[in-house]
């Protein structure tokens, strides 16, 4: 038992002893009522058309591919603790094995481990939280029922014609998040208040454009 315990603690496999710890800490204490669970649900403040600092030619460098990646791994379509569990697990189980395998001790030569053992967790994480996208996807179709023409909504994911973005409103009691593109040429950042316009072919997206409330 002092072996394992000196395995899963050493320098080698500090993160994702850590990273499991917090995991498993965090269901404890939903378990016991004293937090909810979506205590640590936050929204991902990605800008799918944003632009990076780096100028090159006097343009920007768009940036869109990290929000896609992040979608291909299911980041943001199911809470994030959620998500986190299942990413969490198997890098701890793939990186305290090999790191012992290899008998590596070391917080750097553990480094060496957790970068190949976190890609590997990522794709477990995609395929094993498919059921649950679809669970969340279920739950969420009755919005898509609603009629959201002609309401407003506030911006938390930026939005072009050219990128999906996400926008908040309270409907009837209750707290929905929407996905939005906008018209040709037109842009919407986090905090922008839109209209909404209508329904796209794509399932769940709806159009907007930028709105300002007259008082």
């Amino acid at each position: 038992m002092t072996d394992f315990l000196n395995q899963i603690f050493n320098g080698a496999n500090a993160i994702p002893t850590a990273l499991l710890l917090f995991v498993v800490l965090y269901w404890i204490i939903v378990i016991l009522g004293f937090i909810g669970t979506d205590f640590l649900d936050i929204d991902l403040d990605i800008d799918a058309d944003g632009e990076a600092d780096l100028d090159v030619d006097g343009e920007g460098v768009e940036v869109s591919w990290i929000n896609n990646v992040l979608q291909f791994f299911n980041l943001g379509k199911i809470p994030l603790m959620i998500w986190l569990s299942f990413v969490a697990l198997p890098l701890w189980f793939i990186a305290v094995n090999l790191n012992h395998f290899l008998g590596f001790e070391g917080f750097l030569s553990g480094l060496l481990i957790f970068l190949p053992s976190a890609i590997v967790s990522l794709f477990f994480a995609k395929f094993a939280t498919w059921p649950f996208v679809k669970m969340f996807e279920k739950l969420d179709e009755d919005t898509k029922e609603k009629e959201l023409i002609g309401r407003t909504a506030i911006v938390s994911s930026a939005a072009s014609a050219s990128s999906r973005g996400m926008a908040e409103l309270s409907y009837n009691g209750s707290h929905l998040r929407i996905m939005i593109r906008c018209h040709e040429g037109q842009s919407v950042k986090k905090g922008d208040q839109v209209l909404f316009i209508r329904k796209l072919n794509d399932r769940g997206v709806y159009l907007v454009e930028p709105y300002t409330s007259i008082d």
